[in-house]
């Protein structure tokens, strides 16, 4: 079972009036209504991913190319969350949507000590967890218990840890998995190795499949990866995801060809 009693009593509910989010770090800190059309179209707007201290881009970021779609390697760049409440509190407060705060999950301890700044703030609706990419089943337990507490927590898996972390989360029953783009590697220009997140139409077998695998298991699922069009939006609703997330296709592609009642005019 997902739920019994016992986790009920710590578990917050998810609850989106629309069934689309946006992915984690395609776009930005806070939701800028002149610059995104689309966002009265999601039920919540996902920030880039914070970690407790400021962390640097990497110095070899990459974008790379492949048949079917790229490779971004990143480094997950951002000010610490301190400065990031202090500059974007009013910003999301005064947002015209729900905020989900992505944390990178370093420690329990310092999960924590995020958690309870954002717990104070306004208009956060959940946090969401990205998780260490070597994170083992005996690190789910101390993470999530140091995650609960007022705010729903979403944690982040890509396809390739569903099968390893997928039983430790059904018994800490977070209230949703959202699955994101698997990670893989390839040749930069100078032939170095580069590991980074997989985007683009080539990955949406492996999160479908991913996403039947945890829906049958009746866990809340927010899927993305390699959604473009209205009939992969579909396909997934069918499945029984409670939203689907967009990633680079906010990037460009035409919103009209993802969400069917959104006016071209809009």
């Amino acid at each position: 079972m997902w739920l019994d009693d016992a986790a009920s009593l710590r578990k917050r509910d998810l609850f989106l009036e629309k069934p689309f989010v946006n992915a984690s770090g395609v776009l930005g800190f806070y939701p800028d209504p002149h610059t995104m059309p689309y966002l009265d179209q999601l039920g919540a707007f996902i920030t880039n991913p914070f970690s407790r201290l400021p962390r640097t881009p990497a110095g070899n970021r990459a974008c790379i190319p492949f048949s079917g779609g790229f490779l971004m390697h990143t480094g997950l760049g951002n000010p610490g969350i301190s400065r990031v409440i202090r500059q974007l509190r009013h910003r999301w407060a005064g947002a015209p949507l729900p905020v989900i705060v992505h944390l990178l999950v370093e420690s329990p301890g310092s999960l924590a000590e995020m958690i309870r700044k954002l717990e104070e703030l306004e208009n956060i609706m959940a946090v969401e967890l990205g998780l260490p990419p070597g994170c083992t089943p005996d690190e789910i337990p101390p993470i999530l218990e140091a995650a609960f507490g007022e705010l729903p927590v979403v944690v982040c898996l890509s396809p390739e840890q569903v099968p390893v972390l997928g039983e430790a989360l059904l018994e800490q029953a977070p209230a949703a998995v959202h699955l994101v783009e698997p990670r893989g590697t390839l040749p930069n220009r100078d032939g170095s190795l580069v590991t980074g997140r997989l985007y683009g139409p080539a990955i949406f077998p492996q999160l479908l499949s991913a996403a039947q695998k945890l829906v049958s298991r009746r866990i809340p699922v927010i899927a993305n990866g390699g959604i473009y069009e209205n009939w992969q939006v579909t396909t997934m609703m069918e499945v029984g995801v409670i939203a689907v997330g967009l990633g680079s296709a906010l990037w460009h592609v035409n919103p009209v060809d993802v969400f069917p009642d959104l006016d071209e005019d809009h």
